[in-house]
């Protein structure tokens, strides 16, 4: 299982996202999704469960999560800083739903009507405090129907968080175990174990996969020779890139390289 940390700059952020399939990520903010039309599969904390239309799934700071449509979805999404809206802050930061997902029929109208007009105030600009007024009464509405478990191990949370925003800024550079356990005051030891038994990925691979992640966007759309496209990607070698590369996609960067031209060409 691989993960990455996503960086959000914006407090609040919305969009409508069609089709939408993305990875395994955590990030710092709260995430609201609702179903607009379709079906999506959401995985959260290991649990995967199938959204329909009218589905709302809130997912908590730094719960592992990912998104996967089968056929079709259109879903509205919501990126909420914890700290945002005020008056929920305590409750999401030392809390998880045990029912991160909510159903169509356990909703109210007034749910709908709240989140639909958030994002016409998103969309149009609207004034910041009745935004955070709006976030407000539909966290009210729904986190009593989610179960809310107090996180015991906060303090983990925050030094996962941590160390994946590290390497998510850094992963371009010569980077080492010990460096970045020196870096962020921490044991190699302590680093490596996060990495094993929390991402059940080693700090090696993770690193590798990040940078083959960059590697990929650039070999698709720049014309950049292989080698510095390897070395502008954090390898330290042609032999590592190609070894992470197939490790990663299944074929070589010139093999995936040809098919992206060749697709596009058609």
């Amino acid at each position: 299982m691989k993960i990455q940390y996503q960086h959000r700059k914006q407090k609040f952020h919305s969009f409508i996202s069609t089709n939408n399939t993305y990875p395994l990520h955590l990030h710092k903010h709260v995430e609201l999704a609702l179903v607009l039309s379709g079906a999506i599969n959401v995985t959260i904390n290991k649990t995967e469960c199938t959204l329909l239309e009218g589905d709302i799934a809130l997912i908590f700071p730094n719960q592992p999560h990912s998104y996967r449509t089968a056929e079709a979805s259109k879903i509205l999404l919501f990126f909420i800083d914890a700290e945002y809206p005020g008056d929920y802050a305590a409750d999401l930061a030392g809390y998880v739903p045990e029912h991160p997902v909510v159903r169509q029929e356990q909703l109210e109208e007034a749910v709908y009507a709240n989140v639909h007009t958030l994002y016409k105030l998103y969309d149009a600009q609207g004034d910041a405090r009745m935004q955070k007024a709006y976030i407000s009464i539909i966290l009210g509405q729904l986190l009593p129907l989610m179960s809310l478990q107090r996180v015991e191990t906060v303090q983990d949370l925050n030094l996962i968080q941590t160390i994946l925003a590290y390497v998510d800024i850094h992963f371009m550079e010569p980077l080492t175990l010990e460096q970045v356990a020196k870096e962020l005051g921490i044991s190699k030891f302590l680093l490596s174990r996060i990495f094993s038994e929390q991402l059940h990925i080693s700090f090696r691979d993770y690193l590798n996969s990040r940078r083959s992640a960059l590697a990929q966007i650039m070999l698709q759309s720049t014309s950049q020779p292989v080698t510095d496209i390897a070395f502008d990607s954090g390898f330290n070698s042609l032999r590592s890139f190609y070894r992470a590369f197939r490790k990663e996609y299944g074929i070589t960067p010139n093999e995936f390289r040809s098919h992206t031209q060749g697709t596009l060409r058609q």
